[in-house]
């Protein structure tokens, strides 16, 4: 994440862009999402697999939720899969859900355990996307603490 940004966007491996926000907390900050994956979608030819981690994120203010949905259903030509995993918050995890619905793409989904994301996305990933995505979810100290999550990248 460089200086200054609220937000990690990244396609390090194959078709899987990694995207982890520090905050949503205004409609400029999802328009400066919104242009980092512009870039990495004119760089990067074909479907591709979103791998979110949104699980230090709080409540939505109703304009950031709208366009964030926006920013997402414009880009769901381009989605084969993309999954979101959400933490403890259940309010925000609703606004999720909601947000998700509205784009009408059934390859978008909200995930609160890391294995079932790793699952999912594993059925259409290459094995090199799947390990990145697991390094991406569960770095090394929380590796221990799930282990089944770290063996589907194998």
């Amino acid at each position: 994440m460089s200086a200054g940004a609220k937000f990690h966007v990244v396609c390090r491996v194959g078709r899987l862009v990694e995207v982890r926000p520090e905050a949503f907390d205004s409609v400029e900050t999802v328009s400066s999402l919104r242009s980092a994956i512009a870039k990495v979608l004119r760089e990067t030819a074909g479907e591709l697999l979103f791998c979110a981690d949104w699980r230090k994120l709080k409540v939505l203010a109703p304009d950031v939720a709208e366009a964030l949905s926006s920013m997402m259903k414009a880009a769901n030509a381009r989605v084969l899969r993309s999954a979101a995993l959400i933490g403890g918050h259940a309010t925000f995890n609703l606004q999720v859900e909601r947000v998700i619905r509205a784009t009408d793409n059934p390859a978008r989904r909200a995930f609160r355990d890391a294995a079932e994301l790793l699952k999912w996305l594993g059925e259409v990933s290459t094995a090199e996307e799947s390990e990145r995505a697991r390094q991406f979810l569960l770095p090394d100290a929380e590796v221990m603490a799930h282990p089944a999550a770290a063996r589907l990248g194998s």
